[in-house]
């Protein structure tokens, strides 16, 4: 089991946490605390299938399974760092006022279209695409790429698009 009350607070949703993994600072814990307990369940259905595919994972957070948590139970995921080490920070950080120097207009452009080329070209559906679901990874002082680390599913009644190429 491991003990998440002394691990890294990363970020917390609407339905889960998610903790530094205390013994692996590339990934991390994500642990439901709402009533809504099978979204991970859900989204870990459709990592299953990614990996079924043979997906590349260069644009999305990998899953590597559950974990037993003092919390209760967790997945755990990669965790992107920029080139300094430093955690990479959400896309809100950076469309926020004080983070707009950060990131050019053009970086951004170019990692939105690489990011929205990734998904056709790997098939992913996106039930929740926000900006805090999106990580921007600093690949050097001058390039960066996007990261889908959260919200990944299909919501549809009828989720044809995850087994049609041409619905995706």
């Amino acid at each position: 089991m491991i003990d998440l009350s002394r691990a890294h607070l990363l970020g917390k949703g609407s339905s889960r946490a998610c903790y530094l993994h205390p013994y692996d600072d590339r990934k991390c814990v994500k642990v439901t605390f709402s009533s809504r307990s099978d979204i991970t369940c859900e989204e870990m259905k459709h990592y299953r299938r990614f990996m079924k595919r043979g997906i590349s994972w260069d644009m999305l957070a990998r899953a590597y399974g559950y974990v037993s948590t003092n919390y209760g139970e967790g997945a755990v995921f990669s965790l992107a760092r920029d080139f300094t080490g430093e955690i990479s920070r959400p896309l809100e950080y950076y469309l926020r006022p004080d983070g707009l120097h950060l990131l050019s207009a053009d970086e951004l452009l170019d990692a939105l279209n690489t990011f929205r080329m990734y998904l056709f070209r790997e098939r992913i559906v996106v039930r929740e695409l926000k900006a805090d679901n999106l990580i921007y990874q600093r690949l050097s002082s001058l390039e960066g790429k996007l990261i889908l680390i959260d919200g990944v599913g299909n919501n549809e009644f009828l989720p044809v698009a995850n087994y049609s190429v041409r619905f995706a």
